[in-house]
């Protein structure tokens, strides 16, 4: 009887992992790719500096870009001497999702397409956009209850900027 108990509760036990699993790995997958969405979210011109763009990194978030290594200081430093609170638009479509995740930490690598619209540094009133495309890999940590970005590595593959309005004639 003891046998057919514990043989019972074991299919019962492995039945509910087979199950479990699959939903629990993709509910994973799905917290880590919606907290990637928030880092770009909260990195967007039009909710740049509300300070959303701190809870979502941890304090010792590192990004490298461009070839450089930047704490979030830097990086947001950086920003500021490309006058990004003058930005007009920023978007990203982040695609090609590859996750790894568990309950504690998640990896991330994606593409990344990119459109930004600036005034240019010497003619404000002409505006450039730029279109980019990354290959680029996220590495997330459980802190407080959710996950936050801890890495970002971001190659560029492409870029393009083009001029797309004249400059208004001062008067």
């Amino acid at each position: 009887m003891f046998q057919s108990i514990t043989r019972f509760s074991t299919t019962v036990f492995l039945t509910w992992v087979l199950i479990a699993t699959p939903i629990a790995a993709e509910e994973r997958s799905q917290e880590a790719i919606d907290a990637l969405r928030s880092f770009f979210d909260a990195l967007g011109v039009d909710r740049y500096g509300d300070g959303s763009l701190e809870k979502v990194v941890t304090d010792d978030f590192v990004i490298f870009e461009m070839g450089q290594e930047f704490t979030l200081d830097e990086f947001k430093r950086f920003l500021e001497s490309a006058n990004y609170s003058e930005w007009v638009s920023t978007q990203w479509q982040l695609s090609n999702h590859s996750v790894w995740a568990d309950e504690n930490a998640a990896h991330i690598h994606y593409h990344n397409t990119g459109v930004f619209v600036y005034p240019d540094l010497n003619q404000s009133a002409q505006l450039t956009q730029q279109d980019n495309f990354w290959l680029e890999s996220a590495f997330f940590v459980r802190e407080e209850g959710q996950l936050k970005l801890k890495f970002l590595q971001s190659e560029n593959v492409y870029r393009k900027q083009q001029l797309i309005a004249e400059p208004v004639p001062v008067e």
